[in-house]
């Protein structure tokens, strides 16, 4: 059975949506190593919403790409470190060797990049298997529209109702668990009631893999997600 993953940052893990056909489920994963010894031997596509593919100077097209093509959420697209600042020792350097700076978020994603990377340079197959996304470039490819905040209600529902209009009723468990989660102060999943906007950004990922099916829309336009700085979104 076709089986198409999306992989979202969820402080402290990695949540992971599998999507096939008929249903979805979620997980945890403390790293990306532990998400490819479990999904990489069945998945068409793992999509995750991390930096794969870095430059040495500049600022990467992709980025500058989704910025406008989300025009007023461009914020939630950061600035990537180029890759002599990932491999910085501390702080301080990886300020002075990145291009533009370095915002204290950029640094924050900094030890993912590296997950990512050291993943593609132990793995080959990970590299036609493991592309970079953005969740919200992909929810306003389905939309045709800018959504709310997704720390909003509106802009939370908005996302639940994006995933079921597009995904159906496969998609229904996802949006059980993230309501679940609401209502109940334990952890489901080891994920965080504050970070249930994850699990849906971890969905619009599967989702958009398991519909595209290999054939994406990228930023930019002619880039190829296994080599190139790109970003995948779907192709409407």
């Amino acid at each position: 059975m076709d089986t198409h993953v999306g992989v979202d940052w969820a402080s402290g893990s990695w949540v992971v949506v599998e999507a096939t056909s008929e249903t979805t489920t979620v997980g945890t994963e403390p790293s990306l190593l532990n998400v490819w010894h479990e999904y990489g031997n069945r998945a068409n596509e793992i999509l995750v919403d991390i930096p794969v593919h870095l430059q040495s100077e500049g600022n990467r097209e992709c980025d500058r790409e989704a910025k406008d093509f989300l025009g007023s959420r461009g914020s939630t697209v950061f600035w990537t470190p180029n890759s002599d600042a990932v491999t910085a020792e501390d702080y301080d350097k990886a300020v002075e060797r990145n291009t533009r700076g370095l915002g204290s978020h950029s640094w924050g994603l900094i030890p993912r990049i590296q997950e990512v990377n050291a993943l593609l340079n132990e793995f080959e197959t990970a590299r036609e298997t493991v592309y970079e996304s953005h969740p919200e470039v992909c929810f306003k490819a389905y939309q045709g529209d800018d959504l709310p905040s997704k720390k909003s209600d509106a802009g939370f529902e908005a996302r639940k109702e994006c995933l079921i209009e597009n995904g159906g009723d496969s998609f229904q468990p996802v949006i059980n668990l993230v309501d679940e989660r609401l209502a109940n102060s334990q952890w489901h999943h080891r994920i965080q009631s504050g970070r249930v906007d994850d699990v849906l950004d971890a969905a619009i990922l599967a989702l958009t893999a398991r519909e595209s099916t290999g054939n994406y829309s990228t930023l930019p336009d002619d880039a190829d997600p296994t080599c190139d700085p790109s970003i995948v979104y779907p192709s409407t």
